[in-house]
């Protein structure tokens, strides 16, 4: 009975003491006569403090200040310290320490708070802020010794403006900070911190949650993060979500994230990311891998046909250069594997070298040719950053597919060198053949001037123009080299200034529907008074190796001249095509050796035609629907015709019968000297020229 007397009286004082306690805080202490203490302690730091409100009491659920609509900011712009306004907070104080007469600052509650960050210094130090409140700051005035210490934080229904010289203020709304535990001891604490914002051209705001156990060392420097959960909404159909760890060497300068995991959409991120010189000069490495990226949830139009991404690399990032190394980027079924090495300091320099399989891109009525080389752009888009540096590009493909057109073993060499781009080699296998380009392009000039050099051996015609033109009537191989020059800044423009030279050679050439030799014959026995029977023809010509040369200016295409043979005939010719008109002209010569036009042709007798060149005109036009024909030429025709009617006139009207033999066997025609030509004969001719003309 002793003993619990003893334990209930000392009860009652406890609670007596608290009550006293209680009482003398609530009635002796005026809160408002922390202001000027708060406020110097401010100043003292470089931030003015403008407390607008009374300080309140508040007992319950802590022991805390009450502080109305307040403001703060840098006494000067060195400071670093943005400005803030807030509706309300809530100063949280250590009552055993108020007991012994002494203001120890533990916890700071604030709600509706408005920051402006003019600066980089500014934006840091609001993130800086958790450090600062861990550390523990004194005031030894002798009236109210007061102490700053503050173990948890908590920024509710607030936002940070960062205001950018010359460009729209981006705002981050709706945030809310918490951190529990806050120490520089490396002490582990939980920090959340949750916010949204507005982003260029996006509709909608995303929200960004951040939750993490931290940990953050005053001597020597150091903040760790660990079981961090990073989280993106609202960016279209691209969620994002990440988990990692982190650690800042502040002694070194230097940041360390592993265990990097986590999801973009669809795709599965992971890697590991180093850094040096996070605050002078920025240098990162590490690896990346992002995997089954499912194009449709991108905010950008996905290309034609193709459905997803995967992407992995190591890189190296810094003010100075970028290089990725064991790059394997996959587009479905298509895979590019490679390296590339960029400096970006003056002279900027690029190296990259890509080796991909089997490419087919995407084949549709609404997909174009300039479409479908658009894919090619993020290959080449390095280039643009050189800004007149150095570049090296190498691009080997297996094989690429566009529009039932295949090229293989595709292979690219292409140098640039300030304004100046020389592709040695680009070269493949296309319709059976090969194909090889060398050009250089300077773009020094006003106008952008083109060289370049072509090589296209044993291409099968038949394959090229049913597929280009659906022409499936010529048959044979084309090998021809041409080299030439233009200028201009646009595709028309190049080719309406191209000049050029080369040659030519056809192999095995056959033109189906069409039998040169049969209209040869049959032209033939015109000539000759006769009719071809018992005779059938082949529906094809075939020709002989051919071989010409090729002249372009001023979009014309000329032919000066060429050589083949059908059968026994010699056939030669000239012409040239007109692209801009899109028509052509030839005249074509074949010439008879012989008196056979082949094994299986026509026999021909008449001198007229035998060994002599009997010229074929070919004209039309090679535009969409366009015609054309191919006859003997008409002004031959024209004579050929006129000598021949004019021979049987001659001989039925004009010429004088000859005189009977007399019985002594001598003739009674006399012989006269040489006299000029009949009139008659005269006046024929000039009925039959004004005829034909």
């Amino acid at each position: 009975m002793k003993f619990l007397k003893i334990v209930l009286l000392t009860a009652v004082v406890l609670v007596l003491v608290i009550v006293g306690g209680v009482a003398f805080l609530l009635v002796g202490v005026d809160p408002n006569s922390y202001k000027p203490e708060l406020e110097k302690l401010a100043r003292d730091n470089g931030i003015e403090l403008r407390m607008e409100g009374d300080l309140g009491w508040s007992f319950f659920p802590n022991l805390a200040v009450h502080a109305g609509t307040t403001s703060l900011a840098g006494i000067d712009d060195s400071v670093g310290i943005p400005d803030v306004r807030f509706n309300e907070a809530n100063f949280i104080l250590d009552w055993k320490a108020l007991l012994s007469r002494k203001v120890r600052l533990a916890a700071i509650a604030v709600d509706g708070a408005d920051i402006r960050a003019k600066t980089a210094a500014e934006a840091v130090s609001v993130a800086a802020l958790p450090g600062a409140a861990a550390t523990t700051q004194k005031s030894e005035s002798s009236e109210l010794p007061f102490e700053v210490a503050i173990d948890k934080m908590s920024l509710t229904n607030s936002r940070i403006t960062l205001v950018t010289p010359g460009a729209p203020d981006q705002v981050f709304d709706q945030l809310n900070f918490t951190s529990d535990g806050l120490n520089l001891d490396n002490r582990p604490f939980s920090l959340s911190l949750n916010v949204s914002t507005q982003l260029p051209d996006q509709p909608n705001p995303f929200a960004l949650s951040l939750t993490s156990d931290a940990t953050l060392q005053l001597e020597p420097q150091q903040v760790g993060l660990t079981n961090t959960k990073l989280t993106l909404k609202g960016i279209d159909k691209l969620p994002v979500s990440i988990s990692f760890n982190a650690h800042y060497d502040g002694t070194s300068d230097s940041v360390n994230i592993s265990e990097l995991l986590g999801s973009i959409g669809s795709a599965k991120l992971s890697g590991a990311v180093t850094g040096e010189k996070i605050q002078t000069a920025p240098a990162l490495k590490g690896e990346l891998s992002l995997q089954n990226l499912l194009l449709k949830e991108l905010p950008i139009e996905p290309p034609e046909g193709f459905s997803k991404v995967n992407l992995s690399t190591r890189f190296a990032a810094s003010e100075k250069a970028v290089s990725l190394d064991n790059l394997k980027l996959a587009l479905d079924d298509f895979n590019l594997t490679g390296k590339l090495a960029m400096q970006l300091t003056a002279p900027k320099q690029l190296d990259m070298n890509l080796t991909g399989n089997d490419l087919v891109l995407p084949a549709s009525e609404s997909s174009t040719t300039e479409e479908q080389a658009l894919l090619f752009t993020p290959l080449l888009a390095p280039l643009a950053l050189l800004e007149g540096g150095k570049g090296h590009v190498e691009i080997n493909l297996a094989s690429v597919t566009a529009d039932n057109i295949r090229i293989d073993k595709l292979h690219l060499n292409l140098f640039t060198n300030g304004k100046v781009v020389q592709i040695p080699d680009l070269s493949g296998a296309v319709f059976g053949g090969n194909f090889k380009v060398n050009a250089k392009a300077d773009l020094r000039g006003k106008t952008p001037a083109v060289t370049f050099a072509k090589q296209l051996t044993n291409i099968d015609l038949n394959q090229t123009l049913s597929t280009l033109a659906e022409q499936k009537d010529i048959h044979g191989h084309l090998t021809m080299d041409f080299s030439g020059s233009s200028q201009g800044d646009t595709s028309d423009a190049l080719m309406a200034n191209m000049n050029g030279n080369g040659k030519f050679s056809f192999a095995d050439l056959q033109v189906d529907n069409i039998n040169v030799e049969k209209s040869y014959c049959e032209m033939a026995s015109l000539v000759e008074g006769k009719t071809l029977t018992g005779r059938t023809w082949p529906n094809y010509t075939q020709l002989q190796a051919m071989q010409g040369t090729i002249k372009w200016q001023d979009q014309q295409i000329t032919l000066p001249g060429f050589s083949t043979g059908i059968g026994n005939l010699a056939v030669s010719g000239n012409g040239s095509a007109h692209l801009a008109k899109e028509t052509y002209d030839m005249l074509i010569s074949a010439k008879l050796q012989g008196d056979t036009t082949s094994e299986t042709g026509c026999t021909i007798k008449s001198k007229t035609v035998q060994n002599k060149a009997i010229p074929f005109r070919c004209t039309g036009s090679f535009a969409e629907n366009g015609g054309g024909k191919c006859l003997p030429d008409k002004q031959f025709i024209n004579q050929l015709i006129q000598g021949k009617i004019q021979e049987k006139l001659f001989d039925k009207f004009l010429k004088q019968p000859e005189k009977a033999p007399a019985t002594d066997g001598t003739t009674t025609e006399e012989t006269t000297p040489a006299e000029p030509v009949d009139p008659k004969q005269q006046l024929m001719e000039g009925l039959l020229k004004g005829l034909f003309n």
